[in-house]
């Protein structure tokens, strides 16, 4: 859910999770082999009922959801791009006009082939009454056909500084674990379990094995958003599966007719927990190459550069909407053209929890979404929220890699420069001395200064609810924000955790004073000849409040990005080894790949070890159990021993990986 606040927003992830359904796990199995995704994976007992099941389209949704998602679109529409031939004939129809004007055809309208030839006898011939022949009658034209709407034009790239991504030439298998009561996990109405460990997916193995997937067969990319994940095969399909009450799954998933069952709908649960292909993106050729999901919104990139976006924004209040535009549903329930992005390249996308920035091939950013944080690097007005819905350009130029948390947002110029802005109540952007608790635009972060660290520059940035995590091109790691559930997986001996003992002192010196001045308040108004009942109570009740006050706990920060220390590479899978002694010394096992949920994160190394950190009470860390880690942990388990981790995602309480067989 939308943060209530701008100091410590609530996210619907958090929400959600805290009150599992459990009961949803008990439907029946023919049901769940009625749902599964189009394919030869279903169990043999219901093979031939998977198969004549049909694929959920977005044509089922209800009339309401139906009418927003078929609004038309003249410049948002793939088809109009599509149709360049006709147009191109139309407008040659006055080339040929004038043509025949040079020939000196007659200025008079023309007549069909059929008037045409009996003219010329019956024109002069006088009628039997000896009447003078009738005028000659004009052909009636036919009325033109509607002209098809003019494909929008892609400005001309003139100085491209990012390349677009190609196909992942190579499918992985993927591994999910966490919490998956809401269908997370794509397992299946029957699997919404915790799992505590990295399990393998064992549907879409079977779906590679038989082809189903594309060649050679996998998943080429996966992005986890709150409680939702998306996924592209390797026929550039997305699929999504998890909670769809805001439309985030790109696809309907009520209502959706049964065909055992004259008039009886299949249950909607069952076609949210199985990897559903995204028809629609389908029926318009849309090969995707890049996903990223946030809260409730998802967004898409196509191999020519194209964005496709689908779900719901929420704000401090309640549900935003999608477009802003007055009539249109909150709820985009198909994915559809971003008029702001047709001219437009992207590359890259990243979202937060309820915004969204857009990377283009000559180094813009774009960003969009609700923007009460200042996570949008741009004013929106409290009266005209829904400005901030529809894309808009930042002055930023130059930029190489985008990123978002929750409610702040970065980006990385060409020279490793980051920039960062937003919610900063933890100093989350790595910007320690600014005064107030948001950064309003993009503002350099000094402290990540390629200067400051022997020329390394940031490559990714991986960002959570009130903290961040930086990788740079030698493979260290740094962070900042809020570590009280250790997100930054300091080490007791990191340098910075005397900085945390300094500010706890701090805090608790303060709050102490706050006691002593409650008491001293309360003195002096018993003391005084005409004390009032009431006066006393109330300050009886703010000294009550200063005492509760000293034994609860501050949320530790550290505000600007510290080195996070990793434990060596190691020799067997048997054996983890330790952390170790912190060292000044550069990092023995470089990290290639960062994650970053709601408290939680997770790292690949450039050996292809998967280390997990931070708070795990939905065993999202994949340690085997629901405790915190306090330092970068290996994660291990039977069903990832003989794969090597490449590409980690975190959710709100779930998490996802790509993976490939290892080699040796």
């Amino acid at each position: 859910m939308a943060p209530k606040t701008t100091s410590k927003p609530a996210t619907k992830a958090n929400q959600k999770a805290a009150s599992k359904p459990g009961a949803k796990s008990a439907k029946a199995s023919a049901s769940a082999a009625k749902a599964k995704p189009a394919g030869k994976a279903a169990p043999k007992a219901a093979a031939a009922k998977a198969a004549a099941k049909p694929k959920p389209k977005a044509k089922a949704a209800d009339k309401k959801d139906k009418a927003a998602a078929d609004k038309p679109k003249a410049k948002a529409t793939k088809a109009a791009a599509a149709k360049p031939k006709a147009t191109k004939a139309a407008a040659a129809k006055p080339k040929a006009a004038k043509k025949e004007k040079k020939e000196k055809t007659p200025v008079s309208e023309p007549e069909s082939e059929a008037e045409s030839e009996a003219a010329p006898a019956a024109e002069d011939k006088p009628k039997a009454n000896g009447s003078s022949p009738e005028p000659k009658r004009k052909a009636e034209r036919a009325p033109a056909p509607p002209k098809a709407p003019a494909p929008i034009k892609r400005r001309k790239i003139t100085n491209r500084l990012n390349e677009l991504p190609l196909p992942a030439s190579e499918g992985k298998q993927v591994f999910v674990w966490g919490t998956g009561d809401m269908g997370q996990f794509g397992l299946g109405p029957d699997e919404l379990d915790e799992k505590p460990r990295p399990q393998l997916h064992k549907w879409f193995q079977e779906q590679a094995e038989e082809g189903e997937l594309g060649s050679p067969g996998g998943i080429e990319t996966i992005a986890a958003g709150g409680m939702h994940t998306l996924a592209i095969d390797q026929k550039g399909q997305v699929r999504s599966w998890g909670i769809n009450d805001n439309a985030a799954l790109g696809r309907n998933t009520a209502k959706i007719p049964d065909p055992e069952n004259a008039g009886g709908f299949l249950p909607a649960d069952e076609y949210e927990t199985w990897p559903f292909v995204i028809e629609a993106l389908v029926k318009e050729n849309f090969r995707a190459v890049k996903v990223a999901a946030g809260d409730s919104v998802s967004v898409a990139v196509s191999d020519k550069g194209d964005v496709r976006a689908w779900g719901s924004f929420r704000s401090n209040e309640g549900l935003l909407g999608f477009d802003g535009v007055p009539g249109n549903s909150p709820f985009q329930f198909t994915p559809i053209e971003l008029p702001a992005l047709a001219r437009v390249e992207v590359v890259d996308v990243a979202c937060g929890a309820d915004h969204v920035l857009a990377l283009t091939s000559e180094g813009h950013v774009y960003v969009w979404g609700n923007g009460q944080q200042n996570q949008l690097g741009r004013r929106v007005m409290a009266r005209r929220q829904l400005n901030g819905l529809e894309p808009e350009r930042l002055g930023l130029r130059n930029i190489v890699h985008v990123a978002a948390g929750m409610f702040h947002s970065f980006a990385v110029d060409k020279d490793g420069i980051v920039y960062a802005w937003g919610l900063n109540t933890f100093r989350q952007t790595g910007i320690a001395d600014e005064d107030d608790d948001m950064v309003i635009r993009p503002t350099i972060v000094d402290a990540l200064s390629p200067a400051l660290h022997n020329g390394s520059k940031v490559t990714q940035v991986a960002a959570g609810e009130h903290y961040s995590l930086f990788l740079f091109d030698n493979g260290e790691v740094y962070g900042c924000g809020r570590c009280d559930a250790n997100e930054l997986g300091l080490a007791s001996d990191n340098p910075a955790q005397e900085g945390i003992k300094e500010r706890r002192a701090e805090e608790k010196a303060r709050k102490e004073k706050k006691v002593v001045d409650a008491q001293a308040a309360l003195d002096k108004i018993k003391a005084a000849d005409n004390a009032d009942e009431e006066d006393i109570e109330e300050a009886q009740a703010s000294l009550a409040e200063a005492q509760a006050g000293v034994n609860i706990p501050g949320d530790d920060m550290v505000p600007e990005p510290v080195r996070i220390a990793f434990p060596p590479i190691p020799e067997s899978y048997e054996v983890v080894p330790e952390l170790g002694a912190w060292s000044d010394e550069p990092t023995v096992n470089p990290i290639a790949q960062l994650a970053a949920g709601t408290r939680h994160n997770l790292a690949v190394s450039r050996s292809g070890h998967l280390y997990s950190w931070g708070l795990g009470n939905g065993a999202q860390l994949g340690l085997g159990s629901e405790e915190e880690a306090e330092t970068p942990t290996l994660v291990r388990s039977k069903q990832l021993r003989p794969y090597d981790s490449v590409a980690p995602s975190a959710g709100g309480q779930h998490c996802v990986l790509l993976a490939r067989i290892r080699a040796d």
